[in-house]
């Protein structure tokens, strides 16, 4: 590691250097032949600013960046921003696991909550499930490191991942995306813009992505896990004098297989299977032949936008509805045999409001304030068969929960003098949460469970509880513009993430409460525009501290009873720095590179464990263990190159990234350790000049690594783990008109 580290380094910075060095050149003879890179306008402080001017760490990548790149899924994102990690869960294929500079979540249940928020066209997607997004027609995707509370609210202490997809132009055109590649992979995409009357204008996305799977079944060699997933947006855009109004429904329909995370045991552990749970690399698993090879879930969105300009400032109103259903069978032990196995049924449904205005109080003064309501309810049947532990037992469980929060919030820009700015924001929130937990054993006389056994009377165990919270989030802050391209700042703040119940529980004790988390930041970093915007440098460095750290006990006890609780049992620590480097040195080429450093270790945390020779719970300590999904380094490199080749442009794309090892769990069991990653990405593309097509080929994880997503070990029994896509490609056919 230290070796990659030292070249990286060096290579980056030698890079940096070749690049200016060449940049400068051509600025002295032929600077305009070269052009320079261009201006990113993100909405990450919730108004339209240019990325170099945002006095926060931020990752921008447009939605040309994201064709140039085949990025075509949120999950496509992984491993290329620096101190960010994007996984799915083992047993959720479809629930994403967003964890930014070492804060994060290990587990996919709604109570869990985020730490990392997921907001699409300024709406919050509630919960991890359904947030690996696709990502055509987007316009660009904002990243944001580091406690976001003051301006997105809660849940966003490691921060915020912000997809705008592209609004109506009012004018007649579109796009279609079509694309083949093995296993079966076949996306179709389009979408098109026409008006509607001079102040109407609307807009239709149809996405289309479906694959055969990457796995095969132990017992009879077909695909398993595949995806199949159609999704229709409608947009509908008034616009007229100081006000517009924009509408958007969508409708997400998702047929995929199920989960295919795999078990690795050896001899001696509970789900040992003889040349099936130990070679977790052969892409083969088992799905029993009682098991439904099927993931499926409807979901559907509104929103409506609106916009006025007044002598007062620009009101902003974001109203939205947003409603899935999810039927998931799962076969969790991975094998042939009948051992534990998973149906979870999810209705999820929230609303939200949001009311702001952005007002120049002064020439030097601006304030955004504004209020927020937010209300999700859920409901999750889970039956779980548990033959495995005992031939013909069963577990059902439930969770029924509803919160809602209230907040308002403001945040004042003052121009101390034309280069210094004092910024400072404050947002106070009201929450509350009901809950209520069921748990119960079944049995089969027939020694087979089903899904829908009847269950032991004396057995159901029923929790309730509601508790209300008032939390308040602050940041305060310097802004520097040391020249006209360099941009200096600093700023402490304040974050949490919401308190709740438990909602998958053993005893009726687990069910809590637990208490909200608070997380404490100073961040201090540099934005500079450099050789006439045709090197760009953006580095960030930051501490932060977490106090009544919630941390998720997940604990399958040797009757197969399973809990998720949660308890206020932990503090941490984590610094580290992100180095983004982007430089144009001659025309039609782009070079990238990315480097970043993270020591995130927990100062306190004390709990109980599995004891697997007795089955009891024991005491102990993680202090000083690594954070859940937190690799020391990981960096990037790319290089775009665009250019005219015979009648036609050419644009090639070529990116490596690297991520070290990291653990997948609080307890760091060597089990639980993902080695290091590095996987190479490229595509190349023609199209003739002015035809609107172009035609391309793509290849992600071109040398094939083998790698792990997620590993979570249950004591005794084995170890679950998710692996990343193997080496996949295809060609693409893109046509606009």
């Amino acid at each position: 590691m230290r070796n990659f580290k030292t070249q990286f380094v060096c290579g980056l910075s030698v890079a940096a250097v070749a690049m200016a060095g060449s940049a400068h050149a051509q600025d002295s003879t032929d600077q305009q032949s070269t052009g320079g890179l261009s201006e990113i306008v993100v909405t990450a402080q919730k108004q339209a600013q240019n990325l170099q001017d945002v006095p926060i760490s931020v990752t921008a990548v447009t939605g040309d960046m994201l064709e140039e790149q085949q990025i075509n899924s949120v999950a496509d994102l992984a491993n290329s921003v620096p101190n960010v990690q994007i996984n799915t869960f083992s047993n959720s294929p479809d629930s994403a696991v967003f964890t930014i500079r070492g804060i994060g979540v290990n587990d996919a249940d709604p109570y869990v909550g985020t730490t990392v928020s997921v907001v699409v066209d300024g709406v919050v997607v509630g919960v991890n499930t359904a947030a690996l997004l696709s990502l055509f027609d987007i316009d660009r995707v904002e990243v944001l490191r580091g406690p976001q509370g003051t301006l997105f609210g809660a849940n966003t202490t490691g921060g915020v991942i912000n997809v705008v997809t592209r609004q109506p132009t009012g004018e007649f055109g579109g796009d279609v995306q079509l694309s083949y590649g093995n296993y079966g992979q076949i996306e179709a995409n389009a979408a098109i813009n026409f008006p509607l009357g001079e102040n109407l204008s609307g807009k239709i996305s149809v996405l289309h992505n479906e694959m055969d799977g990457y796995f095969r079944n132990y017992a009879d060699g077909k695909s398993i896990g595949s995806r199949n997933i159609t999704s229709l947006r409608g947009y509908l855009k008034y616009a007229t004098g100081d006000y517009d109004a924009t509408m958007i429904g969508e409708y997400v329909r998702s047929r995929n297989g199920s989960q295919t995370g795999v078990l690795i045991a050896g001899p001696g552990e509970l789900f040992y299977t003889p040349g099936e749970t130990t070679d977790p690399f052969s892409f083969y698993r088992g799905l029993s032949s009682d098991q439904p090879d099927a993931n499926d879930r409807d979901t559907y969105s509104v929103t409506l936008t609106q916009n006025l300009d007044t002598s007062i400032g620009t009101l902003t109103s974001i109203t939205n509805y947003r409603e899935y259903d999810g039927d998931l069978f799962s076969d969790d032990d991975a094998t042939t045999r009948i051992l534990l196995q998973t149906r979870r049924n999810t209705n999820h449904h929230q609303f939200s409001q949001e009311l702001r205005n952005l007002v120049n109080l002064t020439d030097t003064t601006r304030l955004i304030v504004g209020a927020f309501y937010f209300q999700q309810k859920y409901f999750l049947d889970q039956a779980g068969k548990l033959d495995g532990f005992l031939p013909g037992l069963g577990q059902p469980q439930t969770q029924d929960q509803k919160n809602w929060s209230i907040s308002g919030f403001a945040q004042v820009y003052q121009e101390l003098t034309p280069s210094l700015t004092l910024q400072a924001g404050i947002r106070y929130s009201h929450e509350k949460t009901e809950a209520t937990s069921t748990t119960a054993n079944s049995i089969n006389p027939s020694g087979v469970s089903q899904f829908d056994d009847p269950i032991i009377p004396e057995s159901l165990l029923v929790a309730s509880g509601e508790k209300a919270w008032n939390n308040v989030g602050y940041k305060v802050g310097l802004d520097w513009q040391a020249t006209d391209d360099v941009l200096l700042y600093g700023y402490y703040a304040r974050g949490f993430k919401s308190g709740g119940f438990t909602g998958r529980i053993a005893v009726a004790e687990d069910i809590g409460p637990f208490n909200p988390e608070k997380l404490d930041t100073i961040e201090v970093g540099a934005k500079a525009d450099l050789l006439d915007r045709h090197l760009r440098l953006n580095l960030s460095a930051f501490f932060n501290k977490y106090n009544d750290m919630q941390v998720v006990q997940n604990i399958t006890y040797p009757s197969g009873a399973n809990s998720a609780s949660i308890a206020n049992a932990g503090k941490a620590e984590t610094k580290g720095f992100e180095l983004e480097v982007t430089a144009v040195p001659v025309e039609g080429l782009r070079l990238n590179g990315a480097i970043a450093y993270l020591d995130a270790k927990y100062k306190e945390y004390d709990t109980f464990v599995l004891d697997p020779g007795s089955g009891g719970l024991v005491p102990i300590s993680y202090a000083g263990n690594s954070l859940m999904n937190s690799p020391e380094w990981n960096g990037s490199m790319g290089v775009n190159w665009k250019g005219s080749v015979g009648p036609g442009t050419l644009n090639a794309n070529a990116q490596y990234t690297y991520t070290s090892s990291k653990f997948t769990s609080y307890t760091n069991f060597p089990v639980e350790r993902v080695g290091s990653i590095e996987l190479v990405n490229a595509s190349l593309s023609w199209g003739p000049d002015d035809a609107g097509w172009t035609i391309g080929v793509w290849g992600r994880n071109l040398t094939d690594e083998k790698y792990f997503n997620q590993k979570l070990s249950l004591a005794g029994i084995g170890t679950l783990a998710s692996l990343g896509a193997p080496r996949t490609y295809g060609a693409e056919l893109r046509y606009s008109f």
